[in-house]
């Protein structure tokens, strides 16, 4: 049963209620017992009466302690909603409105309910938040930490796939100044030598070195411009050649040997990021 209820059937079986921060009810003989005369009396009330804690504890089987807990609590609401200038009901009691002077008009359970005072001030001191009548406690609660959390998470995923995407783009062709010249400058001094260096009685390849087309990408623009002008930043020897209307290659041509032409391609391989072709020339 409702704490209002019980509230109602403890005046009518004792004859008072006594409410802490607003004055006391009292049920008189009216000739009908089942339907006395209720008044209310503004008066300073210290604390709730030991037979009201009682009967609630009986009724609610609920500890003392967890009696006058509620009894607080349902107090409390009510002088909350009665500071706003609305009428408040106590069932089975009556209703109670706060004038502004501050003192209260009451109206019995049996009365039509008195209209709402139209001369209330609206002052902090009778007006709270329309959220704290209208909503349950808890309900109000700003969603707005959770959306801005929600903001952030998707701004740091956009941010790290912007730059692994950027990243790996770069890591194609950040590598140390002329590292594929020394490919080229080493094969090169091989090949100066090969003729003239003997291992024990096993000659040594004599083939002649010639010019080969190695293909490092073949792309579009703007990427063929942006990656040719990225190798040439680190002194590459690298050219730019358009094989069709829509389709460029970037090459590197240095003078190798046959015999190196493979590794010279794994190595360019090896330190572009991608695969290199050799062009038959």
């Amino acid at each position: 049963m409702k704490l209002a209820s019980l509230l109602a059937q403890y005046l009518f079986a004792h004859k008072q209620l006594s409410l802490p921060g607003l004055g006391i009810f009292y049920a008189e003989d009216s000739g009908d017992p089942e339907h006395p005369t209720l008044r209310f009396e503004q008066r300073p009330v210290n604390g709730f009466d030991e037979p009201v804690v009682d009967y609630i504890s009986s009724e609610t089987g609920k500890m003392k302690v967890l009696a006058i807990s509620d009894l607080q609590s349902q107090l409390e609401d009510a002088v909350r909603f009665l500071n706003t200038g609305k009428p408040y009901l106590f069932t089975g009691i009556g209703t109670l409105l706060k004038k502004a002077d501050g003192s209260y008009d009451f109206v019995s359970n049996t009365a039509a309910l008195p209209p709402r005072k139209k001369d209330v001030p609206i002052t902090e001191r009778n007006t709270i938040p329309q959220s704290y009548i209208e909503e349950k406690p808890g309900n109000g609660r700003s969603k707005k930490p959770a959306i801005i959390i929600i903001v952030l998470v998707v701004i740091a995923v956009a941010t790290t796939i912007w730059f692994y995407s950027k990243t790996g783009e770069h890591r194609e062709i950040v590598q140390a100044p002329d590292q594929a010249a020394p490919v080229a400058a080493d094969t090169a001094k091989k090949q100066a030598t090969t003729g003239n260096t003997t291992t024990g009685s096993t000659p040594v390849s004599t083939a002649t070195p010639g010019m080969t087309t190695y293909v490092l990408e073949i792309t579009r623009e703007p990427r063929a411009s942006k990656r040719y002008n990225q190798l040439k930043k680190i002194s590459w020897p690298v050219e730019l050649e358009q094989l069709d209307s829509l389709q460029y290659a970037i090459v590197m041509k240095l003078s190798t040997a046959v015999a190196d032409t493979a590794r010279v391609r794994d190595s360019l391989t090896a330190i572009s990021g991608k695969k290199v072709t050799i062009r038959q020339n």
